[in-house]
C-alpha cells in the first residue's frame, strides 16, 4: 500500500495549492502500538489542535490521554469516555452557548464521538506515513475547500454527513465525525481553536476517512479540467510533471466557458 499511498499523496499536493502541509491522523488501540508509533513523545501537555498545526509544520507527535491539555480531545477521540460535564449539554447550557438547556442537550445527542477506547493517537504530514491514515485533515481556504468538495462530488454526489456547529472544530469536526460517519465533513474552525493554534481567519478544515481520501483525490483531478482556470491548469501541470503523473490538460477550457 505504500506506493498506492504515495502516488495519492502527490496528486494531492499536484491539485491543491496548499500553505500548510496535509495531516494524517491515526488512532493506537494499545501501549504496544503507542511504542511502535513514529512520531514526537511529548514532554508537556498541549491541545489537539495544537498537534494537528504542528503537524501542517512538519512535525509528527504521537500523543497519550495524560499529553493533553484540553480534555475535549481525549472525550471526543474515544481515549476517554466519561462525560459526566456534558453529557447532557450540561456544560454548553452553562456557558450559554446555546438559547437554553433543552437545545444544549439536542446539540450533545447528534454529536459523533468515538466509543472505542483508544489510548492515544499519532498526528503527522501525509508524506511522512506510508499508508493510508484513519483521517486525513485539510486546513486550508474556502478556493481549495471548495474543489475538495467537487472531487467528493465527482464519485459520491451531494455530501451526505456534513454536521458543524463551530465548537470543537478538530477533535470532534474534522476528525471525530468522520471517522465515525465514515463520511466527509467540513468544519469552519472555533474560537478555541483559533486562539490557541493560531489559524489564519480565511482558513477553514476538512476531515476525510480512510474510506473516502483516495477517490476524493482522484475526484480532484477529474474535475480538473472542467473547474480550474488556465493559470491554475499551468502550476498544476508543472507539479504533475515534476511528480511524472500523466494527465491531459485542457487549456481555454471550463465549463462556466461552456465548453464542452
Amino acid at each position: 500500500m505504500k506506493n498506492k499511498w504515495k502516488h495519492t499523496v502527490d496528486k494531492l499536493y499536484c491539485a491543491l495549492e496548499l500553505e500548510r502541509k496535509v495531516v494524517g491522523i491515526n488512532f493506537l488501540a494499545t501501549e504496544d502500538d503507542y511504542d511502535k508509533a513514529d512520531g514526537i513523545a511529548l514532554k508537556k501537555t498541549i491541545n489537539y489542535c495544537q498537534m494537528i498545526a504542528a503537524a501542517t509544520k512538519g512535525n509528527m507527535i504521537k500523543a497519550k490521554k495524560s499529553d493533553f491539555k484540553c480534555q475535549s480531545g481525549p472525550r471526543v477521540l474515544g481515549m476517554d469516555v466519561d462525560d459526566s460535564r456534558n453529557a447532557h449539554g450540561e456544560n454548553w447550557a452553562r456557558l450559554k452557548l446555546y438559547n437554553s438547556s433543552k437545545l444544549s442537550s439536542e446539540v450533545r445527542e447528534q454529536l459523533s464521538y468515538m466509543e472505542k477506547g483508544y489510548i492515544g493517537v499519532s498526528v503527522a504530514p501525509i508524506e511522512q506515513l506510508n499508508d493510508f491514515p484513519d483521517v486525513t485533515i485539510i486546513v486550508t481556504n474556502p478556493y481549495n475547500a471548495m474543489r475538495i468538495i467537487q472531487g467528493y462530488a465527482y464519485f459520491y454526489g451531494m455530501p451526505k454527513a456534513i454536521r458543524m456547529i463551530g465548537n470543537q472544530a478538530l477533535c470532534l469536526e474534522s476528525t471525530a465525525r468522520p471517522y465515525v460517519a465514515k463520511d466527509m465533513n467540513v468544519s469552519m474552525l472555533c474560537i478555541g481553536t483559533r486562539h490557541r493554534a493560531g489559524w489564519k481567519d480565511d482558513e477553514m478544515a476538512i476531515g476525510i476517512p480512510r474510506e473516502q481520501i483516495s477517490n476524493v483525490i482522484e475526484g480532484l483531478l477529474a474535475t480538473l479540467n472542467q473547474m480550474e482556470s488556465d493559470c491554475n491548469k499551468k502550476n498544476i501541470e508543472e507539479k504533475l510533471k515534476e511528480k511524472n503523473i500523466s494527465f491531459d490538460i485542457r487549456y481555454g477550457c471550463n465549463y462556466y466557458m461552456d465548453c464542452k
